[in-house]
């Protein structure tokens, strides 16, 4: 009976801890806004700049690349701009930015195909957990080749690691 006991204690300990760990998500969809920018990169003279620079988290601006097409989103939670998101043509750039200090982060997924020789990317990034007001993460896609010219990238954000709690829809941009 003692050994039933135990089995039994060991086996409602392990439900309870693997129920513990399972990841929470911090954002209710509902509760979150956001702004989104786009902007045929190949149309600025020599940068493009937002044109609303009051809740931004870096003071970015997008270099000339003709047919690329940038993006730059805010998400807000009330009026506190909680992350950021920015892809540059432009050496195919992508910045990921949290700027609250919630124990979360947003992650970014990424798909994109180069062509019928090569295998489609499907990744995700996000930036890290630290201590400081804004948390970024610069990322150089492809690092050892460019995404081929012209090359449509989809992009689309989540609230969890596994990405199962979308925040977004698809967003195209261009390399």
């Amino acid at each position: 009976m003692r050994i039933k006991s135990a089995v039994l204690s060991l086996g409602i300990a392990a439900v309870c801890t693997g129920l513990a760990a399972t990841p929470a998500t911090a954002y209710v969809n509902a509760d979150l806004s956001k702004t989104v920018w786009t902007r045929d990169t190949g149309q600025c003279l020599n940068t493009c700049v937002l044109e609303d620079w009051a809740n931004d988290l870096s003071g970015t601006f997008f270099k000339r690349d003709v047919g690329g097409k940038a993006l730059k989103m805010h998400i807000y939670k009330g009026s506190t701009t909680v992350a950021q998101v920015e892809f540059h043509p432009y050496d195919d750039v992508l910045w990921v930015y949290d700027g609250a200090n919630d124990g979360d982060t947003i992650y970014v997924r990424l798909k994109w195909d180069e062509g019928p020789f090569t295998n489609a990317v499907d990744e995700k990034y996000w930036a890290p957990g630290a201590s400081t007001v804004i948390d970024s993460n610069k990322v150089q896609l492809a690092p050892d080749d460019d995404i081929d010219e012209g090359t449509e990238v989809q992009l689309r954000i989540y609230d969890d690691k596994a990405l199962t709690d979308p925040i977004t829809g698809w967003y195209t941009v261009v390399a």
